[in-house]
This record gives C-alpha cells, structure tokens and sequence, in this order.
C-alpha cells in the first residue's frame, strides 16, 4: 500500500511541476491590442432589379465593411443592404464599422425605431462594451 501511494505522490508532484513549465511559456506569447495595425476595407456590390425579365431603375446595393489586421485575417465584418432608385438611396437596416481613437465602432440601427446600438471593439476583434444612442444621434454622428 505505501509503494502504491509514494508512486501516485510522485506522479502528482512530476505532474505540477510540468504544468508550471508549460504555464511560463503560454504567458510570453501574449500581445497589446492597442499597438496592432488594421485597416478597413469598404466593398460595394450592386445589381439591377428586374420585373418580368425587364430591367427596372432600382438597384439592389450591399456594403460589405471589414476591418482586417496586417495578416489578411478579418477581425469584424458587417453587411448593410440597400435600394437605389435614382436619387434615392432606401436602406432598412442602418449597419455600418467605423474606427475611431483606436476603437472600431459597429452601428446598428434599424429604421423607424427610436434607438440604435454602437458595440465598441479593441484591435484584437474582442468586445469591449455595448450602449445605444438615439437614431437621430446615431444617424448625425455616424453617417458620411
């Protein structure tokens, strides 16, 4: 019984000590979000709109917002769609990225509600805090 138990004790003790070992080294590979580089990239896609096989003059226009790191890798993405009908431009859903004082702010709003919502990300692509702003708020400061 003794030898059973010295066995399981130096097993236990090798297996702390191997995970201490393996803990330094996860601790030297961390990274600071806010000194990353990103970039946005703004992407339109538009097609007509056809009735009976006749085109019409609306087009159906999808924004694609993507902020992507300096490895290509896509930390945040949103999609707004829209319609266009010459000076017009009709959108249901108010969605858009925006970086701002090295924060990247997602918008969202939706048209004919009194308040939207603003997510706040760091540069790693992790959310940080969640608030909402009125539309019109909204619209005045986020709009170009």
């Amino acid at each position: 019984m003794s030898l059973i138990k010295r066995d399981v004790l130096s097993f236990v003790l090798f297996f702390i000590l191997f995970q201490n070992i393996e803990a330094k080294d996860i601790g030297i590979a961390s990274c600071n979000c806010k000194e990353k580089e990103v970039n946005q990239r703004i992407e339109f896609k538009s097609r007509f709109k056809y009735f009976f096989f006749r085109k019409t003059n609306y087009k159906s226009v999808k924004r694609i917002d993507q902020i992507i790191d300096k490895n290509g890798e896509i930390l945040v993405k949103a999609i707004m769609k829209s319609i266009e009908s010459s000076d017009e431009y009709l959108f249901r859903k108010f969605h858009r990225i925006i970086i701002v004082n090295k924060e990247i702010h997602e918008v969202s709003c939706v048209v004919g509600k009194e308040s939207g919502k603003v997510t706040v990300y760091n540069f790693c692509g992790r959310k940080v805090k969640e608030f909402s702003l009125k539309s019109e708020e909204l619209f005045e400061k986020y709009k170009f």
